[in-house]
């Protein structure tokens, strides 16, 4: 993607917001949602190219890439991380994970967690931003969905259908989070441990309800590291964007974008 005026501009104004940050250690949480080449205007799309020039670059750092679980267990217990820990996530469940952002993965043997919206599963009903566009906007098949976890993989949920959970009711939130991991204990005999709040929608209540349908962590849409002693139902994550460019994905795992997404969000311009 061709950075424009307006991408240029988020990484000045990022930049000038990092100055005198200080910055804290903690594992850094990266959220992807599709990795194609049909979307190239498309913030929430990466570019297989730069999704593998991103790939190479942490196979190549020193930075641990852990599974998320894994690291979760450490954050709950208080036991500090390998310095500059990441952790790969995807949202939704698109077809593209598995036919696009899987072969990268496993050419730098890395792992990822993927958050599924289990009533879109084995269906061409893609989300509203993507629906009446393209044959490849199909979400994964439940085979697919194995496969992935097979492969070493994290399989998490997302929600039954993608609601906000904090503007529902108790019943409707809980009906969410419990069927959603209802759907996939059903599926992949296991009940899963990690879930991620559609549109980064949660309060009090939804995590209460999401840690009642047994998931032991849950990933928010706030920005920043996650250092020991985090709230595990409140994991911050840094989302990489279609038009970053490699500087900008170092960048961000540095956490310079952070007070910008912080801005971006406070404004009420996030959208997931």
């Amino acid at each position: 993607m061709r950075p424009s005026w307006r991408s240029m501009a988020r990484r000045t104004v990022a930049r000038a917001c990092s100055l005198g940050a200080r910055r804290r250690d903690g594992l850094r949480i990266l959220t992807y949602h599709r990795v194609n080449d049909h979307h190239p205007h498309d913030r929430l799309t990466v570019h297989p190219t730069a999704f593998a020039a991103q790939m190479e670059f942490l196979s190549h750092s020193r930075r641990p890439v852990l599974p998320l679980g894994d690291a979760l267990t450490a954050i709950a217990r208080g036991v500090p991380l390998e310095a500059g820990a990441v952790a790969l996530t995807f949202d939704d469940g698109y077809l593209d994970n598995f036919t696009d952002a899987l072969p990268i993965l496993e050419r730098f043997r890395l792992p990822a967690s993927f958050f599924v919206v289990t009533g879109l599963m084995d269906t061409n009903r893609p989300l509203d931003r993507y629906r009446g566009c393209c044959e490849s906007d199909r979400m994964l098949t439940w085979d697919q969905v194995r496969r992935l976890q097979d492969r070493g993989h994290t399989i998490g949920g997302h929600g039954r259908t993608h609601r906000e959970l904090a503007l529902l009711d108790e019943a409707e939130a809980r009906e969410e989070a419990v069927g959603c991991a209802s759907d996939l204990e059903a599926r992949l005999g296991e009940r899963p441990a990690l879930f991620c709040y559609p549109r980064g929608s949660e309060n009090a209540l939804v995590r209460r309800v999401v840690r009642e349908a047994g998931f032991r962590g849950a990933c928010t849409v706030r920005p920043g590291p996650n250092s020991p002693g985090t709230d595990p139902l409140a994991l911050s994550r840094t989302e990489v964007s279609g038009d970053d460019t490699l500087p900008d994905f170092r960048l961000k795992l540095e956490g310079t974008f952070d007070a910008w997404h912080r801005l971006v969000q406070a404004g009420g311009r996030s959208a997931r």
